[in-house]
């Protein structure tokens, strides 16, 4: 709860700084550019004065900081891979802007739609990351503890929460494809043609997001046993080694503006097919050698879905209020 108020307070004074600087003030751009990092400083501050003042559970006294060589070496060489795989989605984006300009047909039209569409899929990519963030935490304790029965059921629900939270939303995607997409297209310079474009888009490509969360929470369960590579070449073939050879065979079509978006749902469920491949081998190299714990082995699922769902939702419900905080900045 700290942390989704320490995150919105900084995305509400960044609205509300935007309209200051913006308009009364009339510091076009560079007041949007100094609203933000206002507002980033912001949220930094209230989390310092939350972690500082209220979180009991570890000692803020600045003796305890003392950076360990090889402890910021195993933090890099994790987090350096998911900094990329971050970085991606915007390789992905400037990959597909630059495909579909080069299409038969009018490429401001497919952009555009592109453009609305990719706002919309964040929803999903976000509540599949939330809840893989959640696997990380959980079955990173657990794969230190060396308790495989704890292990196993981190493995198997947060795929199993994951899935059914994409699922979720494909449903409501494809049912409310329409109405979706001319509210995410109220920001300005969408044509009746883009919105309608974009509405076949979300259909077509929210068939791949049940294998988009698969492949997301094999990354964290990657990420958690200690693999930094193996989830990043996952994130290489979902963004960028399926997605750009394919997108651009069907611009070579005549029928581009149903077909392209078919990319997105084929490179998820490719992706998804070697991301079994990854799991199995990855969980034969550091879990299988593991022994079983017979203790408590009872009561361990009632201890991890709490959790699981706990900490999942959370973070689902942070990262829709942040993305509906950004989308209303944009009106």
């Amino acid at each position: 709860m700290l942390s989704t108020i320490a995150q919105i307070s900084g995305a509400v004074t960044n609205v509300i700084l935007d309209y200051v600087f913006i308009y009364p003030l009339k510091m076009g751009v560079a007041g949007a550019a100094w609203a933000t990092v206002i507002g980033q400083i912001l949220s930094l501050i209230v989390a310092m004065i939350f972690h500082y003042k209220l979180n009991k559970e570890i000692n803020g006294n600045p003796k305890y900081i003392r950076p360990e060589l090889n402890l910021v070496k195993a933090i890099y060489n994790i987090g350096i891979s998911a900094a990329i795989m971050q970085g991606l989605l915007s390789v992905m984006m400037a990959g597909m802007n630059a495909i579909l300009g080069m299409s038969k047909a009018d490429p401001t039209i497919l952009v555009g739609s592109f453009g609305i569409y990719y706002k919309i899929q964040q929803i999903a990519l976000f509540s599949a990351f939330g809840l893989s963030n959640t696997v990380i935490s959980i079955l990173s304790f657990n794969y230190g503890m060396k308790d495989k029965e704890r292990i196993d059921e981190c493995i198997k629900y947060g795929i199993i929460d994951t899935v059914i939270v994409t699922l979720i939303l494909t449903c409501i995607f494809e049912l409310f494809a329409k109405p979706i997409s001319s509210l995410f297209g109220l920001t300005g310079g969408s044509t009746t043609e883009i919105i309608e474009i974009c509405t076949i888009a979300l259909r077509i490509a929210s068939i791949g997001y049940i294998f988009m969360g698969f492949s997301v929470a094999v990354q964290g369960i990657l990420q958690s046993i200690g693999y930094a590579l193996r989830p990043l070449i996952i994130s290489f073939l979902r963004l960028v080694v399926f997605v750009f050879p394919i997108a651009y065979l069907f611009t070579l079509s005549d029928n581009v503006t149903n077909l392209v978006w078919w990319t997105f749902a084929i490179a998820e469920i490719l992706t998804a097919i070697i991301s079994v491949f990854i799991l199995k081998k990855s969980y034969k190299e550091k879990i299988n050698g593991i022994d079983i714990v017979n203790d408590n082995t009872k009561t361990s699922k009632k201890m991890i879905l709490p959790v699981v769902y706990k900490r999942g939702i959370r973070e689902f419900i942070l990262y829709i209020q942040i993305f509906a905080i950004k989308i209303f900045k944009t009106y």
